[in-house]
């Protein structure tokens, strides 16, 4: 039995001023008679997390494989001159007819295109409805066309949409309501993020926390469900492995905490200026050329990715793989000011293709070379005083405040760079770091990534 206080009959005027519709809702919820649909939905949602598990593992096995097979190939270009044809020619026509193609296969299903993220979001809240069946192939195939060639984008919008169109497919399935149809597809999005970076906790918070903004005990079953068996499945298949090597970070002093605070301050600001750029970017890619079609245009940005991976392959790609070399301490800083200066651009670049993409891994990036130059900027004066701040773990702490500049949700980041690194060392530091970027961000008046985006679909191609 269920009892809703969504909204109450007459709301205090404290209740009314907080604007409690942009905040989590909370139901009660009452197990005193048993639910037979509740068990229905839960095992619906097992099953649908072990699909996701596969899905989403092999997504995930397809792009590391099928990238470090690209870039050996663009060393073996570099390396054999023997060819009529100059390498980075070569490179470029491969990976502009790649991601030109992954374009042209958005033409099947508009919302396929970009994250996916906004659009589970839009239909949590009623303006569209779930993505068909078609989107899946659409964005596996799509993703790893976009992202093999070096794309800055990451795998987890393809991976979490495809997972809510597992979600509402299995409820059609089994027969389930509606209602619960429509939670499965946000619910079990959940999975797919924790699928995508292996971290089973921060899934089931990013739905509570920025996709549905809603807490129930049903759905928190559901997600729960859903990611337990999810990273089961995955975990089993394809193994266990931290996507950060961070070593053996070390616990912060107290008295380095304020650095922190500082950090998230800045990371705040830099959040609001990189949800601009992407907007701008997107602006700036619809009034070039309009009348050209969109897999052309996409094609043009995946050739120059394809010269970038030629010359300079640190620059390219999700960005994974520099977080790590980065967290070794093998970037000088001259390296990470050119960096975060190409990356900066190259992020919202991707992302203006409408390709199959996500914007969490390439933002961890930025974040990570931020954090560490901080650190090495400050231990310029703060050596002499007998503090010594750690690169690394300003890096750690930064992903995680950039992550929430970004997007907005705090508890999601915090917990995505504890799962991806394997260390619950720097807890404080991240909190700290987190909510002070979260404040600045607010007080700036920026808005999450995920809104910006929400308001730019086309809502008329995914009404009911």
């Amino acid at each position: 039995m269920t009892t809703r206080t969504e909204q109450p009959a007459e709301p205090s005027a404290e209740h009314t001023a907080d604007h409690p519709s942009e905040r989590p809702i909370v139901e009660d919820e009452s197990f005193d008679e048993f639910d037979p649909g509740l068990v229905q939905l839960l095992l619906v949602s097992a099953f649908a997390g072990c699909l996701v598990g596969l899905a989403g593992g092999a997504f995930h096995w397809g792009l590391n494989h099928g990238s470090s097979a690209f870039l050996g190939f663009l060393q073996d270009l570099r390396t054999d001159g023997t060819s009529a044809i100059p390498g980075w020619l070569i490179a470029m026509l491969i990976a502009g007819l790649s991601v030109g193609l992954a374009r042209y296969l958005v033409k099947f299903a508009p919302v396929a295109a970009g994250s996916g993220v906004q659009h589970v979001e839009a239909v949590m809240r009623g303006d569209a409805k779930p993505a068909g069946l078609i989107v899946l192939p659409i964005k596996f195939f799509g993703g790893l066309l976009a992202m093999v060639p070096g794309l800055a984008l990451g795998r987890e919008g393809p991976t979490i949409q495809m997972a809510a169109v597992i979600g509402t497919q299995c409820g059609k399935i089994f027969g389930l309501q509606k209602e619960d149809r429509t939670l499965l597809y946000t619910a079990i999005a959940g999975s797919g993020l924790s699928v995508a970076f292996n971290a089973p906790l921060s899934g089931a918070a990013f739905v509570i926390e920025e996709v549905a903004k809603r807490i129930t005990v049903r759905r928190v079953l559901a997600t729960l469900t859903a990611v337990a068996t999810g990273m089961a499945v995955y975990r089993g298949f394809f193994g266990d492995q931290l996507s950060f090597t961070a070593g053996d970070v070390a616990q912060v002093p107290g008295t380095q905490l304020i650095f922190f605070v500082f950090l998230g301050m800045v990371m705040g600001v830099l959040g609001v200026l990189y949800n601009r750029s992407i907007m701008f970017a997107i602006d700036a890619y619809n009034g070039i050329a309009p009348s050209t079609s969109p897999w052309i245009k996409t094609g043009c940005i995946g050739a120059l990715f394809g010269l970038l991976g030629y010359y300079h392959p640190v620059l390219v790609g999700s960005g994974e793989m520099q977080v790590n070399v980065l967290l070794a301490g093998q970037y000088g800083t001259y390296t990470l000011l050119l960096l975060l200066a190409v990356r900066w651009v190259l992020g919202p670049l991707s992302y203006t293709s409408g390709t199959p993409g996500g914007v969490f891994a390439p933002l961890l990036l930025v974040g990570a070379i931020v954090g560490s130059l901080f650190a090495q900027s400050l231990n310029l004066v703060t050596t002499d005083m007998g503090i010594i701040l750690s690169p690394e773990a300003f890096a750690l702490v930064a992903m995680a405040a950039f992550f929430t500049g970004v997007v907005r949700a705090p508890i999601t980041g915090v917990l995505l760079i504890c799962e991806m690194s394997g260390t619950v060392s720097l807890m404080i530091p991240l909190l700290l770091a987190s909510v002070s970027s979260a404040v600045v961000a607010s007080l700036l008046r920026g808005e999450p990534i995920y809104d910006s985006l929400r308001a730019r679909m086309h809502l008329s191609d995914t009404k009911s």
